[in-house]
């Protein structure tokens, strides 16, 4: 399937790459700490904030993992309008985590059994292909994608959802994340304001997404009514916990942080996409408000990675989230390094890391 959005290319702005480079070093630093703790409750947890990772190296888990697939599964395509060669690089970049001999870190059960049935023949929209799956898979690795250019990223990211997880509420989250974090200057400290708005444009008619050349055609297998797939995205609680996650977030503003307690409460485990987006999102707003008011954010970047792996929950997703939409934010060169955080991952991630960092994955199609 060949398309031509209406929609000009537009060149990306000088800072997006430094952007993309501390998303990146945000998702696996998020990663890497909660993935120590990401099946321990948050009675037993070791310390309240959780310690970054004590080891020789930061181990990071499956989100890292394929977020870097997507990454290389973007860069060797030369032209995103052609939808058929977009899905099958991304296929098989996953593929190839799918059998890697790291991948012992925890996969998701959903990732694994929609690849075993692509495998097997099966395209993601068969019956027998992706999943129905509303998990957050579809969600911790798709920083590549809002980081792709103009005409293509939302379709894109609901692409990268649907080959594994083709629920309408695990694509939503998915685009509303994908928005917050291509967007995330403009919107530091009002993340959740932002989901919320969308949600609404969504509900009430407005939302330019429905009209979407690109994402209309990534979508078609499987629906010919956008603006009805999306609104059943938002139904069966993923508008409602958005909303508690906002309700939440003025809760924990006057607050200091010793008294947050466990992000997850009255929110959702983070398991799913909806919950997974509206805690990263809290978590998020509360590191970065400064930037618009003036006055001292409730949390510096690292400590929002500690306390959003300080959860009862997906503790891992959560910061990892978290902590790309943080980078994404952030304009300056080495964010994180300046705030304190300088992890030290495994040889072989770290290499890959500071590759994908070095260039946004679409540069290949764009130059």
């Amino acid at each position: 399937m060949i398309v031509t959005p209406s929609m000009s290319h537009h060149t990306a702005p000088a800072d997006t790459q430094i952007r993309y480079a501390n998303a990146l070093t945000g998702l696996a630093a998020g990663d890497a700490w909660g993935y120590q703790v990401e099946f321990t409750s948050y009675a037993r947890m070791p310390a309240y904030p959780v310690a970054p990772p004590s080891g020789r190296w930061w181990v990071i888990s499956d989100d890292t993992q394929m977020t870097l697939a997507l990454h290389w599964a973007l860069a060797e395509v030369t032209d995103f309008a052609d939808i058929e060669t977009v899905t099958d690089a991304v296929t098989r970049q996953f593929l190839l985590w799918q059998v890697d001999p790291d991948n012992t870190r925890a996969p998701g059960r959903t990732c694994m059994t929609s690849l075993h049935n692509l495998r097997a023949g099966a395209r993601w929209y068969d019956t027998d292909g992706a999943v129905e799956s509303a998990g957050c898979g579809a969600v911790m690795r798709l920083v590549p994608t809002a980081f792709a250019p103009q005409p293509y990223w939302l379709g894109l990211t609901a692409l990268q959802a649907v080959i594994t997880h083709k629920h309408p509420r695990a694509v939503v989250p998915a685009l509303l994340l994908a928005d917050t974090t291509r967007h995330a200057p403009e919107y530091r400290g009002r993340f959740l304001e932002h989901a919320l708005t969308t949600a609404a444009q969504i509900y009430n008619g407005t939302s330019g997404w429905t009209e979407d050349p690109y994402l209309r055609d990534v979508l078609a297998p499987i629906t010919g009514d956008v603006s009805s797939y999306l609104v059943e995205g938002f139904n069966d609680g993923t508008a409602d916990i958005l909303t508690a996650a906002a309700g939440r977030l003025d809760q924990l503003r006057p607050l200091p942080p010793a008294e947050f307690g466990d992000p997850c409460v009255g929110i959702g485990e983070g398991w799913e996409s909806a919950s997974a987006i509206a805690l990263a999102l809290l978590v998020a707003d509360l590191a970065t408000t400064s930037d618009n008011d003036g006055t001292a954010a409730a949390l510096t970047g690292p400590d929002a990675l500690s306390w959003a792996s300080t959860s009862n929950g997906d503790s891992d997703s959560i910061a990892c989230i978290a902590g790309g939409l943080i980078g994404s934010a952030h304009p300056e060169k080495d964010y994180w390094a300046a705030a304190g955080l300088t992890p030290t991952f495994e040889p072989r991630y770290a290499e890959e890391i500071a590759a994908a960092a070095s260039r946004l994955p679409a540069d290949a199609a764009t130059d």
